[in-house]
């Protein structure tokens, strides 16, 4: 066990229902946060304490709103006395206006948690009680936001860049090579086919090898079509990856296949990833199918 003098970053989220707490929560999620949605305010220090012990935690976020409100109405003051008594915490408050609430809470048909729990009939009322429920919350705040004019991915930028460091909010792009008789990836966001490429399969020495071998990369990679095909690949990820980047994407992945996912396609696919790692991008790069064709190839 760790020893208690490790330190745990302690984050506090809380805000107006429908100003986006679960996307924040999200996105600190995908920077490294532990996160934790609705923890009741008693039980923080030991949550804390437990976190703190493990040793592997460095950052805790977690979610606190008007879902306490039922069963603890004492929340806010409660969370004010463990600050006060030295619990090192920071807190986030994201805000919106009534009317962007109330759309919100429209496009996504869900019901406002006071009307859920039915101590509020109309959303009005609800979002009334529930800022004056918040007040305390919002006074003892280090950082507000005001959601109003964000939509998702601007707020998973905002967030990104108030608590992580730029490595952690850097893109991930995953590169695979695959073989269509073994079917697309189902995770793929762009996926492109090399079979017209010549075949090392068709040499009898290439065969045996995989594109990570020395000569079947060369034997591929100097087919004019491979240089093409290579150059249009580097530019069209050259203008598009800084896009999705902007977009608050967390990661890209790239599918490049051939027939069996053994020569063709694993040579394009780490010649790729070789351009993406000189352009700054984190990229790694893996190979579905080459153990799958090596077995079917000792088994004929």
């Amino acid at each position: 066990m760790a020893s208690s003098e490790n330190r745990t970053e302690l984050l506090i989220l809380s805000g107006l229902s429908g100003s986006g707490k679960t996307t924040a929560l999200r996105a600190l999620e995908d920077i490294g946060f532990l996160c934790v949605d609705n923890l009741p305010v008693p039980l923080l220090e030991t949550f804390h304490r437990l976190s703190r012990d493990h040793g592997e935690i460095s950052q805790v976020a977690i979610a606190m709103d008007i879902r306490e409100s039922s069963h603890n109405p004492e929340a806010a003051r409660q969370l004010e006395e463990i600050k006060a008594a030295g619990l090192e915490m920071r807190i986030l408050f994201l805000n919106c206006t009534d009317e962007r609430a109330i759309t919100r809470f429209k496009e996504t048909r869900r019901k406002h948690p006071l009307i859920a729990a039915g101590q509020a009939s109309t959303i009005t009322e609800a979002i009334e009680k529930e800022r004056a429920w918040l007040t305390p919350f919002r006074h003892m705040a280090t950082t507000v936001v005001d959601t109003t004019e964000l939509n998702v991915h601007e707020l998973k930028k905002r967030i990104q860049g108030l608590y992580g460091d730029a490595e952690s909010r850097r893109m991930k792009v995953h590169l695979m090579s695959f073989g269509f008789r073994h079917g697309i990836p189902p995770e793929a966001d762009f996926v492109f086919d090399v079979r017209y490429l010549p075949n090392p399969y068709f040499v009898e020495a290439l065969r045996p090898k995989s594109g990570l071998d020395p000569a079947v990369s060369a034997y591929v990679l100097k087919q004019p079509a491979a240089k093409m095909i290579l150059k249009h690949l580097q530019h069209f990820f050259g203008d598009v990856l800084p896009l999705c980047e902007e977009e608050g994407k967390a990661s890209v992945t790239i599918a490049i296949g051939c027939t069996g996912g053994r020569h063709r396609s694993v040579a394009l696919t780490e010649a790729l990833r070789s351009h993406l790692i000189e352009t700054t991008h984190m990229v790694e790069a893996g190979h579905r199918d080459v153990s799958r064709a090596e077995a079917k190839e000792k088994s004929d």
